[in-house]
């Protein structure tokens, strides 16, 4: 190595790991790999800056060998989007003046042992993101964990379910990690103090004193020691045979899937029952709704906020796109456009191949805002030689049944508590469907919103005023992976309505969905003004209720608690976990309740 790299220059970093599990990075060498993600930005850059000039981002790439390693140093100009000056000054004063905005940026890729490990600068990280192994920092810790020993200063978890309701917690006293993380939390982020053990033991090499140290993981690894380049290779030795070595001890009781063989089993068994769905598109009743869900693996908020949809195959150049504003009828749209679009409809191995080459593009006033193949869009429940899995943003849980027995007694315990006792919602009659269901609620001081969507999100599917109370009662037919959606739609409303009410200037959200909503209904009008009032005075308290219509074993003269305790759908009872779990951090009330027990 060049003798520059040996000066005795120190900085805290961050180490990252690229995932060579990643569907584009599969079958590729570690070379191949790095062109491809650099090859990649630079596509992302062009399709993000129409008039892009590679000239003024200037990327470099070079590499390097030094005994045990590889290294690929790649630099760039990230270009920024807002010109603050020629925004801020009249045309006159900017014209003929270069007021574009550059930042220099950074990735080393560092090959050892045929992992690839990466430090950035400046923008690098947008290089590297889609690319990340996102639990490597904690799947380290996990590895060096005393969990009764270890005090926590800031923790940040997020339910298995979702991304959206991500909660970060700050400790002062001495809380311990088996004190704070709830068994049915994901951490993301944990910083903790280095306990004296580590210090003396795992990272003794680093010479850290009897001072307070701190470790931070997340997708990345940071001893907050200064470190000089020869340090960092003995930093990625040592956290690499960490990994390699020392046993995982489970934080929480999900446990994430690791072994490559496993996770390619359960890709298969999934892709199989995607395939026999496919065939099925001749008989859609037969299409598999009830396990397989579609959302977006990493912006669900955005996805669930998108007024159209649009299906395309990869180099298809649209000719045979399919366009839905309903995310509900994704999976079904998909696996017909592949039965439409596939000569032989029995050859298995060629709509495996199409499950990768179709792509879902999420968009909000014609501008696509999220993206992704119809494969990693997948949310599913299965079973595979006797154990349950859950698939959750393109990655792979297993269910223990210590986990199981807990969330089952959650989710009865749950229900009873926040049982909706107030006679509010019909009967639901066979024939019906939801939007028939909803629409048969036509009582003074009903309104039905379904479908009165403002700023892409839905209010509610019924608003209900009584007994100085305004019931937000989402509805959704079938106790099934759809609770998931249910449950999502219920927390995304919530949030909104939240954080309208604090709004300084007034409520938007709120007074815009109800103006929209006496716009469509001229003989039933919402007063507006005496609701916002009574609000805000705190005259009315505001409830949410989450109604759904449990179809299994109807017939069989069971409680609802019973039916749930029956119910085969994990994702379904972790929905209502989930919903009573994470509505506490709002000031609403919440309630569940089970149509199908109503009676005529």
């Amino acid at each position: 190595m060049n003798s520059n790299t040996l000066r005795n220059n120190k900085f805290e970093l961050k180490i990252f790991k690229i995932d060579k599990n990643f569907h584009e990075l599969k079958d590729l060498s570690n070379a191949e790999i790095i062109i491809h993600i650099t090859d990649n930005y630079i596509k992302k850059l062009r399709h993000k800056f129409k008039d892009l000039d590679i000239a003024i981002v200037n990327p470099k790439l070079s590499h390097e060998f030094d005994k045990s390693f590889k290294f690929w140093s790649y630099s760039f100009n990230q270009p920024k989007e807002k010109f603050y000056w020629k925004l801020f000054l009249p045309d006159n004063l900017t014209e003929n003046h270069d007021f574009k905005i550059v930042e220099f940026s950074y990735v080393l890729f560092i090959q050892y042992e045929n992992e690839i490990y990466c430090i950035i600068s400046g923008s690098g990280i947008s290089v590297i993101k889609k690319y990340l192994h996102s639990t490597f920092g904690i799947e380290i810790y996990e590895r060096i964990s005393s969990q009764t020993e270890d005090n926590v200063i800031e923790l940040n978890t997020r339910s298995i379910a979702n991304n959206i309701s991500n909660k970060k917690q700050t400790f002062n006293l001495n809380q311990t990690i088996s004190e704070t993380l709830d068994y049915s939390d994901i951490p993301t982020k944990i910083k903790l103090k280095v306990r004296k053990s580590l210090k003396e033991n795992e990272f003794h090499k680093f010479k850290l004193d009897n001072t307070l140290t701190i470790l931070e993981v997340g997708s990345y690894f940071l001893l907050r020691k200064k470190i000089d380049f020869e340090e960092l290779k003995e930093m990625i030795i040592h956290i690499h045979n960490i990994h390699k070595d020392y046993a995982p001890k489970q934080l929480t009781l999900f446990t994430k899937i690791h072994d490559s063989n496993l996770i390619k089993d359960l890709d298969n068994s999934l892709l199989e029952r995607i395939i026999d769905d496919v065939q099925s598109n001749n008989e859609p009743k037969k299409v598999q709704n009830e396990i397989i869900e579609i959302v977006h693996p990493n912006k669900l908020e955005k996805f669930y906020e998108c007024d159209n949809f649009l299906i395309r195959k990869k180099h298809s150049q649209g000719k045979s796109d399919i366009t839905t504003d309903n995310r509900n009828d994704l999976y079904y749209k998909a696996t017909m456009h592949i039965f439409d679009n596939l000569k032989n409809i029995n050859n298995r191995y060629d709509i495996k191949g199409e499950v990768f080459k179709l792509n879902i593009r999420g968009l909000i006033n014609q501008k696509e805002v999220t993206y992704g193949n119809l494969y990693s869009h997948i949310i599913a429940e299965i079973e595979l030689n006797n154990h349950k899995y859950f698939r959750i943003d393109s990655k792979w849980y297993l269910l223990e049944d210590k986990f199981l027995n807990k969330m089952n007694e959650e989710a009865k315990t749950y229900y009873s508590k926040y049982e909706l006792k107030t006679n509010l919602l019909n009967h639901w009659y066979e024939k019906d469907d939801e939007d028939s269901y909803n629409k048969s609620h036509y009582s003074k001081g009903y309104y039905v919103l379904d479908k009165v969507i403002k700023d892409n999100v839905e209010l509610c599917d019924l608003l209900v005023f009584k007994n100085d109370r305004i019931y937000f009662i989402h509805v959704k037919n079938g106790f099934d992976t759809k609770m998931r959606d249910l449950y999502i739609q219920v927390i995304l409303s919530a949030k909104r309505l939240s954080n309208d009410l604090k709004n300084f200037n007034g409520s938007s959200y709120l007074k815009k969905t109800l103006k929209l909503y006496n716009e469509r209904n001229p003989d039933n009008q919402i007063d507006i003004a005496e609701t916002l009032d009574n609000i805000k005075l705190k005259k009315i308290t505001i409830s949410f209720v989450m109604a759904f219509k449990n179809n299994a074993y109807k017939n069989k003269g069971l409680t609802s608690v019973e039916r749930i305790d029956k119910s085969n759908s994990n994702i379904a009872k972790y929905s209502i976990v989930q919903v009573v779990k994470e509505m506490n951090q709002y000031d609403f009330e919440i309630y569940l309740k089970d149509i199908s027990e109503i009676q005529q």
